[in-house]
């Protein structure tokens, strides 16, 4: 009976942190618990070690597994939407590292103590995110400082930290509360009341030098169901359609249109694109409104000259190579066509992670661009110039890393995405909210336009100018501040990641060099 009752409040715990992790999230619950929401795991990893259990490592993690599982089902449960198999996928493999981050502070903590002990799970959880947004399997949606992106007045020093900053004070805090349950002494409130003393004292000294050159933009989101419309209605409809929308708010003082992810569906070969049927439509409406600049996103295809073939690339009947791409088409008001294409893809959507171990896995993931399997990417993030301004254009996934945009020179943010996939759910909601972020770390404007919702426009702030609705065809104007000052995050981008991993580094091997001599 009571290994049984024993049992249960661990259980408890374990299911209590992941709910209270899963509840903070943007658009499910109050961001406020986050820096609450680990508490219950350290008591239980704390129960863990002093009990007479045999293998007391492999109980915390399966017991970090149940909470982490938790909270990474409550927050993407949305993705499933699209597809099962790579929503399970991306639970299970978010669920793994997460879990091993406690286990290498417990067993870090049986060597070293408690203070280097906590210590050291700050840096392995900061490593690890730090890993999550750079190797094959990224999916840092759930990076602890996203989950702040409500609180703009609260994170106006993320244009130095960007969000792994908000990842330390959220873990610092959870840790001070947690010795204040220990100790039963209050005098750690004192610590955490100066730290958000600290946070907010940002929004009132933070300021952002705005240049007199505003760029009056035009965004439309035609809201055509990805699953129904999207591939099945004719391009040529949807091109018509598209631009009847956008001459109903259209005049001469719009210097840019901007049009979500794929909202191209001809199939545009890059060496012939100019004789395309949908440039050509757009080409007519700049003869019309000759000051009009476009950057709207298709499917691309290229010709591969120099037989470089890659896990993405792929072969016509006459032997020639070709890559396909998500592109960002911008058409300038004079002079040539530029394309940027995407360069973080979805892992198990748009390319296969380590293809030569799971390459047999593009047949049970979902196609979300029109093609199926891996895209091509040229792994440079590009900007457009527009006469007196750079134009920095990010498609869907790519607004949410920071550091993708560091050491890039623009006076302004487009993304442009297509969140009609995962359905009216907390998913196309919280990666509008993203947007605020990338807005706050480089001090960019951001412009916004989506398929199916949301649209809008957040200044250098993050705050919120203009949002549409869900399931809204919709076109706006507005005319946009712009600036070309650089923010520290800008110059030196994840830089708490990097030394964070650095640190933790160094510190696992010298504990396990300490291990081995005791």
């Amino acid at each position: 009976m009571i290994i049984f009752v024993k049992f249960m409040k661990k259980l408890f715990l374990a299911i209590l942190s992941g709910l209270i992790l899963g509840l903070s999230w943007p658009s499910i619950g109050n961001s406020i618990l986050l820096f609450c929401g680990f508490i219950p795991l350290f008591i239980l990893e704390d129960i863990i070690s002093v009990s007479n259990e045999s293998k007391k490592g492999r109980s915390i993690f399966l017991y970090s597994f149940i909470s982490f599982l938790i909270f990474n089902v409550v927050t993407t449960y949305w993705v499933c939407n699209a597809t099962i198999f790579g929503g399970i996928f991306a639970f299970l493999v978010n669920t793994t590292l997460m879990s091993l981050v406690v286990y290498c502070f417990h067993k870090i903590r049986l060597i070293t103590g408690d203070r280097l002990g906590f210590i050291s799970f700050i840096l392995l959880w900061i490593s690890m995110e730090y890993l999550h947004l750079n190797w094959g399997f990224s999916w840092p949606w759930l990076t602890l400082g996203n989950g702040l992106a409500n609180f703009s007045s609260l994170i106006q020093w993320y244009d130095i930290t960007g969000v792994l900053g908000g990842t330390l004070v959220i873990l610092l805090i959870n840790l001070l509360f947690y010795q204040i349950y220990l100790t039963k002494k209050s005098k750690n409130l004192i610590y955490i009341f100066f730290i958000f003393l600290l946070m907010f004292s940002f929004s009132f000294v933070s300021s952002v030098e705005i240049n007199d050159n505003k760029l009056n933009v035009l965004v439309v989101q035609p809201n055509i169901d990805p699953y129904k419309e999207k591939f099945d209605v004719d391009f040529q409809d949807q091109i018509n359609e598209f631009i009847h929308l956008a001459e109903s708010n259209l005049n001469h003082n719009v210097e840019l249109l901007i049009g979500p992810e794929t909202a191209i569906q001809e199939g545009l070969w890059e060496h012939q694109i100019e004789q395309s049927y949908s440039i050509n439509k757009f080409r007519e409406m700049q003869d019309k409104y000759p000051d009009l600049n476009i950057l709207i996103g298709a499917t691309t295809y290229k010709i591969i000259q120099d037989h470089a073939a890659s896990s993405s690339t792929r072969e016509m009947n006459n032997g020639l190579l070709y890559e396909i791409y998500n592109s960002a088409i911008f058409i300038p008001d004079s002079g040539d066509i530029k394309i940027y294409h995407k360069t973080k893809l979805v892992p198990g959507v748009e390319k296969i992670p380590f293809p030569f171990l799971f390459g047999w896995l593009s047949s049970l993931m979902v196609d979300l661009g029109g093609v199926s399997g891996s895209l091509g990417s040229s792994n440079i993030l590009d900007v457009f110039d527009l006469d007196r301004l750079k134009v920095l254009p990010l498609i869907c996934y790519e607004s949410v890393y920071g550091d993708l945009i560091s050491e890039k020179y623009s006076d302004i943010i487009c993304i442009i995405t297509n969140d009609g996939w995962w359905g009216n759910t907390a998913g196309y909601k919280q990666h509008f909210l993203y947007s605020k972020l990338r807005a706050i770390e480089q001090r960019k404007a951001v412009v916004r336009s989506a398929n199916t919702g949301i649209s809008g426009v957040i200044n250098s702030h993050g705050k919120i100018l203009i949002q549409t609705d869900w399931n809204q065809s919709v076109c706006f104007l507005s005319s946009i501040e712009t600036n070309n000052n650089r923010t520290f995050y800008n110059h030196y981008g994840d830089y708490i990641g990097r030394i964070g991993s650095f640190v933790s580094l160094i510190l696992v091997l010298t504990v396990f060099v300490k291990s081995k001599i005791n």
